[in-house]
Parts: C-alpha cells; sequence; structure tokens
C-alpha cells in the first residue's frame, strides 16, 4: 500500500500513533483503495496525536518523583498525635466578682465523656450526614474539599473549612496545629489527619469527636448538648432532636432553636439538610425523614452553676464578649478570668432592698429591676432583677418601660448646652396646646396639648429648677421647642440613650415627657454623666479579662468618654435635680448624710414608675412597669397606683441607704449658673443666645 508508506514517512522526526486501538481488518473497496490514507483515516474518525518528547517525559517523572518522595517524607515525619492541646479537655473560664478572688461562677467546657456504644446509632449517622458523609469509606481527608478551601483562603474568598470530622479532630484536639486558615497549616493537618486515620479505629475517632465538639449552650460533647436542649440523657434522644444536635455543630454561636429570625430559619434549613443526607446514605427512608418534627428545645439549661442573679450576669457577660469579639469557643475552653465591677455585699444589699418591698410576693406580670452604675467609668456594681422564679424577663438591661419624666433632665441639659441657665424661668400654666412651631395655640384648636399632673395643677412662672422639681410637663415642653428638638434628642443619645429608642420620636414634642422606651441601666449610665462633671460612660459589666497567657484583653471602656457637657453644666442639672430631693416630688429619696440628686416619673395611667437618682459615688435606677394594659396599682404592701414618688423611690432609698455606708461622704460641686437666663413665660422671649461650647 504505497499511499499508507508515504503518510508514514512524511514527518520522520515525530513520532504519531491512531487514536483508535486498531482498524478493521476488511479489505478495502476499490473506491476507498483509490483514496489517500490521510483522508480515509479523517472520513472514519482518525486523527494524528502528537506525543511528548523523550526529554519531556523524563522531566514530567522528575517532577513526580519529588513530589511522591517530598509526601513520603513529611508523611513518615509526622508524629502519630497524643496529647490534646490547651483548652481542649475542660478548661472552663471564671468570672470574678469586683474583689478579683470571689468567683461569681465558671463559664467552662461542660462535658461528660460517654462511651461509643452508649451513643445511638441514629446520632452517629446524623453527625455523619451533617459533617462528613465519607468518613467510613475515605481515609481521613477529603482531597476535594481541601483543596477548594486552600483555593478560597488563597484567593481571598469566604473562609471555606473542606475539612474532615478527621481533619476537624486533628485542628481542635490535638495539639500541634494553629488556627491561621494558611496553606501550610491545611498540609500539616492533612498528614496529622491521615495518621489518626492509620493508627485508631474510626469508632475510636468518632467517639473522641463527638465528646469533644462543641454544640453551644457552653456544652462540648453530646451527653453534655443532650441535657441542655432536651434535658435527656444522649441515649434517649430521637431521631429529630439527633439531627438537630447535627446540625449545631455548624454554627453554634449563630443558630437560634426558637423563633423565626434569620438565624432560627438557618437551623431549620440545616436540620432538614442533615434529614437528607442520612436518607442519602441508607441510614432513614424517605418516609421516615418526612414524618420528622423540628423538636422543642428547653428555654434554660442546667449544668453551668449558675443561680439567681447570676443567670443574667452571665447572658449580660456574653453580649459584651460577642462586643468584643470574643467568640463563645474561646470563653468556654480558653481559660479566660473575667473581672466584673459586681460588689458581692452590694448585690446582696439590692436583694434586700427589693425583698423589703415585698417584690417577691408581687404578680408575674410586673416588671422590675434596680441597678447601679459607679459614675466615674460606668463599671455596673449592684443588680437585682427580682425573684428569677417570679420574673424570669430582663427587667435591667432591657428596655420595659417609657422614660416618663426621668427623660426630662436630658432636655435640660439640651438647653444648657444651647447656652441658657436654670434660672431661666418658662410658665407652669395647664392645660396649654402647642403648634407644631411650638407657639400656643387655642384649646379648641389642632395642636399637641400637654397636662400638667394633677398633684400639681396649673402653676405660674417658675425658673428651671423649680420646674424640674415639680415635674412641669407644661414648661418641660415649651422648653425642648426652646432647646430645639433636634438638639434634645441628640443630647439624649450623647448621654447614652440608644439611637433606635430615640428615632421613632423625631421632631414630636412628646420626646421631652419621655415616651421612649429605655432600660434601667441606660438611664443609670446616663445620669452618671451629670454626677461625674458631664463625661459618658459605657454601662459595662465587665471591668477586666485576662488569658490564659496572663495577658490582659483591652477593653474599649478602658478608653476615656465623651464629654458631652461641661463641668458647669453638669454642675447645673445636678442642682436641679437636688432641688427634686430636697423639695419636690423626689422627697422619699433623701438620705441622712450624703446628698442626693434625682428625678421621678410616672407615665400616662400609672403603667410604669421610676426613680434614677445619684450621689457623687453612684448613679442607680429603680423602675416598675406593668406588662399588661392598665396602671401598676394595689401590690402586696403598697395599695394604690404606684407612682415615681413611691415605690420606685422608697426601694432606691434603701438600697442607696445600706451602700452610701461604705463610702465617705462626699459633696456636689457647686455651679457657677453660666449662660444666658431667658424668662419664656413672655411671648416675646424667643431669641436664643448664642451656643456656648460643651466643654465650657
Amino acid at each position: 500500500m504505497p499511499s499508507r508508506t508515504r503518510a508514514r514517512h512524511a514527518a520522520p522526526t515525530v513520532r504519531r500513533f491512531l487514536s483508535r486501538e486498531s482498524t478493521t481488518s476488511r479489505k478495502p473497496s476499490p473506491q476507498t483503495s483509490a483514496t489517500p490514507a490521510s483522508q480515509r483515516f479523517r472520513r472514519s474518525g482518525f486523527r494524528w496525536v502528537r506525543l511528548p518528547g523523550r526529554r519531556t517525559l523524563v522531566a514530567l517523572g522528575s517532577v513526580f518523583a519529588l513530589v511522591v518522595g517530598a509526601f513520603v517524607v513529611m508523611y513518615v515525619g509526622t508524629p502519630v498525635p497524643t496529647e490534646p492541646q490547651a483548652g481542649a479537655d475542660d478548661e472552663g473560664t471564671t468570672v470574678y466578682y469586683a474583689d478579683g478572688r470571689t468567683p461569681l461562677f465558671r463559664i467552662g467546657a461542660n462535658r461528660e465523656v460517654v462511651r461509643y456504644e452508649q451513643i445511638p446509632g441514629h446520632l452517629r449517622w446524623a453527625v455523619l450526614a451533617a459533617e462528613d458523609r465519607g468518613y467510613y469509606g475515605g481515609h481521613g481527608v477529603s482531597a476535594m474539599g481541601t483543596i477548594r478551601a486552600m483555593w478560597k483562603n488563597a484567593s481571598g474568598g469566604e473562609a471555606q473549612g473542606g475539612s474532615t470530622i478527621t481533619q476537624q479532630l486533628a485542628r481542635n484536639y490535638y495539639k500541634g496545629l494553629s488556627r491561621d486558615r494558611t496553606a501550610g497549616r491545611k498540609i500539616k493537618e492533612i498528614f496529622i489527619a491521615l495518621k489518626l486515620n492509620r493508627h485508631r479505629s474510626k469508632e475510636d475517632i468518632l467517639a473522641l469527636y463527638l465528646n469533644t465538639i462543641y454544640f453551644g449552650r457552653q456544652t462540648s460533647g453530646v451527653q453534655a448538648a443532650a441535657r441542655a436542649y432536651f434535658d435527656k440523657d444522649v441515649w434517649s434522644l430521637d431521631v429529630a432532636e439527633s439531627a438537630l444536635l447535627a446540625a449545631m455543630i455548624q454554627r453554634p454561636a449563630y443558630f437560634k432553636t426558637r423563633g423565626n429570625d434569620a438565624p432560627a430559619r438557618a437551623l431549620r434549613a440545616r436540620w432538614k439538610y442533615v434529614l437528607d443526607g442520612m436518607v442519602s446514605m441508607g441510614r432513614l427512608s424517605r418516609a421516615e425523614a418526612g414524618r420528622q418534627r423540628f423538636p422543642v428545645t428547653r428555654r434554660e439549661w442546667r449544668g453551668v452553676g449558675l443561680s439567681g442573679q447570676n443567670v443574667l450576669v452571665r447572658q449580660r457577660i456574653m453580649d459584651e464578649l460577642r462586643a468584643l469579639d470574643i467568640p463563645a469557643e474561646r470563653v468556654v475552653n480558653g481559660r479566660l478570668k473575667i473581672h466584673t465591677g459586681l460588689d458581692q455585699r452590694w448585690m446582696s444589699h439590692a436583694e434586700r432592698a427589693m425583698r423589703e418591698a415585698r417584690e417577691p410576693e408581687w404578680p408575674k406580670d410586673v416588671r422590675r429591676g434596680l441597678i447601679a452604675v459607679d459614675p466615674r467609668d460606668g463599671a455596673i456594681k449592684a443588680f437585682h432583677n427580682g425573684d428569677p422564679s417570679r420574673n424570669p424577663h430582663d427587667s435591667v438591661f432591657a428596655p420595659v418601660a417609657q422614660a416618663g419624666s426621668t427623660f426630662k433632665p436630658y432636655v435640660l441639659a439640651a438647653a444648657l448646652r444651647r447656652g441658657y441657665n436654670v434660672h431661666s424661668k418658662i410658665s407652669g400654666k395647664s392645660p396649654v396646646r402647642f403648634a407644631p412651631d411650638g407657639s400656643l395655640t387655642p384649646m379648641t384648636a389642632p395642636g399637641y396639648r400637654v397636662d400638667n399632673d394633677e398633684k400639681i395643677g396649673s402653676v405660674g412662672t417658675v425658673d428651671l429648677v423649680k420646674a424640674t422639681a415639680l415635674s412641669v410637663n407644661t414648661g418641660y415642653v415649651r422648653l425642648a421647642f426652646e432647646a430645639g428638638l433636634g438638639t434634645v434628642l441628640k443630647t439624649a443619645q450623647d448621654l447614652g440613650v440608644p439611637e433606635a429608642a430615640l428615632r421613632p420620636f423625631k421632631g414630636q414634642a412628646g420626646v421631652a415627657l419621655g415616651v421612649p422606651d429605655v432600660s434601667a441601666v441606660t438611664q443609670a449610665a446616663g445620669y452618671a454623666a451629670f454626677a461625674n462633671g458631664g463625661t459618658a460612660v459605657t454601662p459595662h459589666l465587665i471591668t477586666k479579662i485576662v488569658d490564659a497567657r496572663g495577658r490582659a484583653v483591652p477593653l474599649p471602656w478602658d478608653r476615656p468618654g465623651k464629654r458631652v457637657l461641661g463641668a458647669d453644666h453638669a454642675a447645673q442639672v445636678t442642682h436641679a435635680l437636688r432641688a427634686v430631693v430636697e423639695e419636690g416630688t423626689g422627697a422619699g429619696a433623701a438620705l441622712p448624710v450624703h446628698p442626693v440628686a434625682g428625678k421621678t416619673g410616672t407615665t400616662d395611667g400609672n403603667r410604669s414608675a421610676w426613680f434614677v437618682g445619684y450621689t457623687p459615688r453612684l448613679s442607680a435606677a429603680v423602675v416598675t412597669a406593668n406588662a399588661k394594659a392598665g396602671p401598676l396599682k394595689n401590690l402586696p404592701g403598697h395599695p394604690g397606683k404606684v407612682s415615681g414618688d413611691t415605690l420606685p423611690t422608697k426601694i432606691w432609698r434603701s438600697f442607696m441607704e445600706k451602700v452610701t455606708a461604705d463610702l465617705p461622704p462626699e459633696e456636689f460641686p457647686e455651679p457657677a449658673f453660666s449662660g444666658t437666663a431667658l424668662d419664656w413665660s413672655r411671648p416675646s422671649a424667643t431669641t436664643s443666645p448664642t451656643p456656648t461650647p460643651a466643654t465650657r
């Protein structure tokens, strides 16, 4: 066949072969024998393929040999892990009182080890469905998952785990691996996982994993998690409960088992993913999966050494740690020492003050709380949220009531920032009706009607000190217009009232009468700025954090706060608030030795009542509120309606009388009464003076 011979020798320096394994053995027809061989090959689907040269093959082989050799050397040089890393075995965190020696409680790895055979099969398969579906058929490493994670991490994309259960155990339990998301760490993790897979049984690895992995709710291991979420032993869990625990592993600090917000919806989606995985693995039928219902978990959990007010302390501390970007896992296993500002004796004084008011006998729908803050730095020194068995709701850190007249000092502070002083005069006539621009309109015309409390009725012209002492509503709404409603809101926010609480009332004169909902801790901290000379403070429980190496963790509230008022402005506010106690609605708060400044507050219909007050060394707030619609009245030992000058003032005085026994007497600074005194009782007095600096 001459044509085939010519084609074969057309390019003698290049090796070629046919892309099919064999050619047909049929004899060519007369038509095909006349066609060149190259055309016949193209028509029948054959083509020529160029092979690498000898040198290229040698180079590729050398590179492959080097990679394999390096792999072998690294694998042989990787020891079998035996020692757990620091913090992996029941190393928790201790929370202390202010003395730094007396522990409040521990936040630790709440763990109870169980044997492999005690863990039900459906729980083991649920965890594998969630975390490593190829566990029993693999070698401890997911090649594709590792490559994907390394690529994502190297390219700056979203962090990817890409880890099998064995790799997670290598990273989270055994010593020798950092938490850095680097290729080097990932490669080392692979070799440790391979060694674990070779030298330990699958059952041993899975049992160790299930006894150490973090499930949220301060629990490590399946037994502690079963008790925390379902109040039962792990061997009593059903399929749906097992799937929930397996789902929690992915994001234990984010997922929520109750509610319908994003974390709760994400957990339900993950729970369904686990059930679908069990079906795909042949461990659950589709019909069985369809019958499962998302399980109900406990609202509270046992085994963390908490009781009484400590439950709320723990919740607040965890909130503060999240704000500091300290993850829950580090708290549980990080061996931190957390110091608080809480005084153990003062906490007892707060409880006694509430008990003296017969608080444990109050109805469950009554919200009640007392909290005290150090004016110097905002450290929370004591609080009481009521009897936990009667009042499980947070009434000190959460906003449970409108501020009422305890908001008026912020209006006064705003006026002082505008350059006025407390000798300015204002009309206390009641009732009056205001137009949107702050001018008075006839009572028959449209507008915002304001009435004074029936105890004081209509009063004549009074200065701002008297208006504060008597809590004159009409005068304070006029003052808010004169100071500027925007200035009032800005001043309140600068003193610590959350912007979210103020936003709905932008441009509304009713803000002067305390329509925003605020928390007791917000009010205690806001008044602390008046006590310390005008510097805003951030209320906080945590005063110091020491890590496992003895290093202090920086805290944002260690830095000086923002100067909101000048020293004389703060002294003028205190002067007006002292008049509340000496001759006004807060007379019941007076102490025998220490000077007191404060403000009562009662909302419409007596639904909630406050007293917020301070001495030079301590600011405290007491709130009582009816969670139901209607007035707060006829509490045990307190017949009739509750108002700010009755029950809250009584509780405040009882507490402060006890704690100030530990403090030396100290006087408030006398004001210089800087600023302009205007008479707003005259219609012509509407010109604002030149604003003075806040640091004056």
